[in-house]
């Protein structure tokens, strides 16, 4: 019996289900926790007898022992053993033959060996010649929960079997509600594949699908072939079918092919290539639509859609970055994108980059420019393409003073098709002296600030060659005050943390500058304390202010946990601030109240609070808020509200739970209302079915809308996935969607 590991390779396949136990073979099932359904732990197998001798060579034990000098053959019965370095085997009687070194076994198999368990009513094994046979055979993958019957294993080779009336299946004893069966299997470990002739499955005894020859990887090694299909509908595609094919070229780098079927649309052909070094990593994909059939298409009827994707390392500290995504319209992405994240999509991206870490350096260089795909926004609003960027960022503090050594540098070149071209140079050279300590922290900055353009003289609204010049000197400092008390009965720290933020920036005229890329710095508690009001580098604001901050703390005595953050804050303006975007000179006196509150509210209860005040508005004077509340429990209990509201551009709630009912049903479902509009954004409704270890049905309902700032109707899907452990999912990705709309959720590790 000496080959056992021969045996593993049953093992090692999608081999298929089983017929229902018996009382003689519950010593299988023994130690296996079939609700885990994942790789179990070595423990789970049963201890074998420990072996007579403490010796590597074929041990035999029996209670009767007959031995033939002449023909050199033993016959043992009686709770026949027999110990080999890789296994152990249980028989009512053996007969072994020391000359071929071969061994008939009867009645009563068990055979053991790490991660796999048989049972048999005979079997031969040729010790070796790596052959052998078992009949009648039950099997358990102990490291992988599964189980499984054939009516014959016949082992040819060391790594080559052949198996007859197979059938396989992860669900726990008893309980068949999925298999998988096969006339023949054989497999060959060698060459990393099997094949099934005449392949049946199962649904709750139900023939479903019916394969006359398939083959399949039994390792890691993958293997050219059909991959699941998908199956989903939709209102705007109608009924769709995916059916991909892997191309399996090479262990660095593969290809598939998905024809996805559209009952409103026609035939699209996608394709994806990958590539995989040592130092390097690529995608291409693409889909072409040759024909659209949907009538109200003014497009063109060709549709297609392009993506390249690569980064590299090609030396040390130093990588590279290429992404490209394209679209034949502007369309497209409401069309045949999946997930309000694709859909809603503005701008896709097209760079290219070299980035260089030498020491306290970091070089960058950058092509970057955008296709549109949002036909609402006006040529203007399009942003600009950087043709090439170039930028290198010093920080040093590494030194006997203490001080920390700052420069940043760019160059770049912006181009639009509508607004001002131009050349920009930036150079940020800062020092500071960081002094903390644990009651608390002094930090004393100096930074020069200069930007120059060359603007293209047809474009230059006046001075072709703008600049600006701008030192600023802050000083930010802060306190930490402790006392013990307690957080509902237990033993807690609390502390009390003022800070104060100091700024001085004179003010310098910036109005013949262009915006290339800058914004106002939207306000919060952490913005409170920056040096630039504005984000990007055409502006460097004025400033003489003071910036002040509390922040309260409640920590866990006895582990550190934070159970809740409250923080508020506010600037207070000693002058006028000039330099501005657009509008006139800012004249009030203070900056809006920030406020933010951050709560661990027991084991499973999360919430925040993030809330603007503008004391200078005349009605209602809060312009920005968000509340958040999360329930997350070890159960897989998920409730979510999420209430976002910024003046005149967002006012949306949205609510999301995912409940098990019992080990087998849960429900989960999605609301998603904008106030600002007035209409539903996603509405989901659906519910997950099935046992973990065995199989698993999720199926949901959606009306959803791709963009709430425009006028269109909602559009309707159904997405239904048969997921199979150890098998596969049959239908569509549901679990990889339910991820997306419903925060927290995760699918169930096996």
């Amino acid at each position: 019996m000496s080959r056992l590991t021969l045996i593993h390779t049953l093992l090692s396949c999608l081999i298929l289900p089983l017929p229902t136990i018996a009382d003689d073979y519950r010593r299988l099932d023994q130690g296996i926790n079939w609700d885990f359904c994942g790789q179990e732990p070595a423990h789970n197998d049963l201890s074998a007898p420990t072996p007579p001798f403490p010796s590597r060579l074929t041990q035999l034990e029996a209670d009767r022992m007959e031995f033939d000098q002449v023909g050199g053959v033993s016959r043992l019965s009686g709770s026949v053993q027999l110990w080999q370095q890789d296994g152990y085997a249980e028989a009512d009687s053996i007969i072994y033959r020391q000359d071929d070194r071969a061994a008939d076994l009867f009645g009563n198999l068990f055979i053991q060996q790490p991660g796999l368990r048989f049972s048999a009513t005979q079997g031969y094994l040729a010790l070796d010649e790596d052959r052998g046979w078992l009949s009648d055979t039950e099997f358990r993958l102990t490291t992988h929960n599964a189980r499984g019957s054939a009516k014959l294993i016949k082992i040819t080779g060391k790594e080559q079997s052949h198996y007859e009336d197979v059938i396989y299946t992860t669900c726990a004893p008893g309980k068949n509600d999925w298999s998988l069966a096969a006339s023949e299997l054989d497999i060959d470990m060698t060459e990393g594949w099997g094949s099934a002739h005449h392949a049946r499955l199962r649904l709750a005894g139900v023939p479903v699908l019916y394969m006359p020859y398939f083959t399949f990887p039994v390792d890691e090694r993958r293997k050219s072939g059909f991959l699941i299909p998908s199956i989903s509908s939709s209102n705007r595609l109608g009924s769709e079918l995916t059916l991909p094919y892997y191309f399996n070229i090479a262990p660095n780098y593969d290809a598939t092919i998905t024809p996805r079927w559209m009952s409103k649309r026609g035939l699209m052909l996608g394709g994806e290539f990958r590539f995989l070094g040592a130092n390097q990593r690529a995608e291409v994909s693409g889909e072409i639509l040759p024909n659209d059939s949907e009538e109200s298409v003014d497009h063109g009827s060709q549709r297609r859609a392009f993506r390249f994707y690569h980064v590299s390392r090609p030396a040390p500290g130093l990588t590279t970055h290429i992404e490209t995504d394209a679209v034949s319209d502007n369309e497209y992405l409401d069309d045949f994108g999946t997930g309000l994240s694709i859909t809603s999509t503005r701008h896709l991206e097209r760079v290219g980059e070299v980035n260089y870490r030498l020491g306290n350096w970091r070089l960058l260089g950058r092509l970057q420019t955008f296709q549109t795909v949002d036909e609402t926004l006006s040529n203007s609003s399009h942003p600009y393409r950087r043709l090439p960027q170039l930028l290198s960022t010093y920080r040093n503090h590494r030194n006997p003073l203490g001080l920390t050594l700052g420069f940043t540098g760019e160059y770049t070149h912006f181009k639009h098709d509508s607004l001002i071209n131009g050349e920009r140079v930036i150079l940020r050279p800062s020092l500071s002296l960081p002094m903390r300590r644990s009651w608390g922290h002094l930090t004393p900055k100096l930074s020069l600030n200069y930007g120059g353009y060359m603007l293209d003289q047809e474009d230059a609204p006046r001075n072709e060659k703008p600049d600006y010049f701008v030192p600023a000197f802050s000083l930010d400092s802060g306190l930490v005050f402790e006392r013990e008390t307690h957080w509902f009965g237990t033993a807690a720290l609390q502390t009390l943390e003022p800070r104060l933020f100091y700024l001085s920036a004179p003010f310098e005229d910036q109005s013949d500058i262009p915006d290339f890329d800058t914004a106002d710095l939207d306000l919060s508690f952490a913005n409170l304390f920056k040096e630039n009001r504005f984000t990007g580098k055409d502006r460097f604001g004025d400033a003489d202010q003071i910036a002040f901050g509390l922040t309260t703390r409640w920590f866990q005595a006895n582990n550190g946990m934070e159970r809740l953050r409250a923080s508020i804050g506010q600037i207070y303006y000693n002058d006028n601030r000039e330099v501005q975007l657009t509008g006139s000179t800012e004249e009030n006196p203070s900056s809006a109240v920030v406020a933010e509150l951050s709560a661990r509210l027991g084991s499973f209860w999360r919430t925040t609070l993030a809330v603007r005040r503008n004391p200078h508005l005349d009605e209602e004077q809060i312009d920005k808020g968000r509340f958040t509340l999360r329930y997350n429990t070890p159960k897989r209990e998920r409730f979510n509200i999420d209430y976002n509201f910024k003046r005149d551009t967002i006012e949306d709630l949205d609510f999301s739970f995912f409940w098990p009912f019992g080990h087998k049903l849960s429900l989960f479902g999605k609301w998603k209302h904008s106030y600002l509009f007035e209409r539903n954004m996603n509405r989901i409704l659906g519910f997950e079915y099935g046992g973990r270890c065995c199989w698993k049905l999720r199926t949901f309902f959606q009306r959803y809308v791709a963009n709430e700032d425009k006028d269109e109707e909602e559009e309707s899907r159904f997405m239904l996935q048969l997921e199979l452990r150890g098998l596969g999912a049959l239908g569509q990705a549901a679990d990889k969607a339910m991820q997306e709309y419903i925060y927290g959720y995760q699918t169930e590790r096996h």
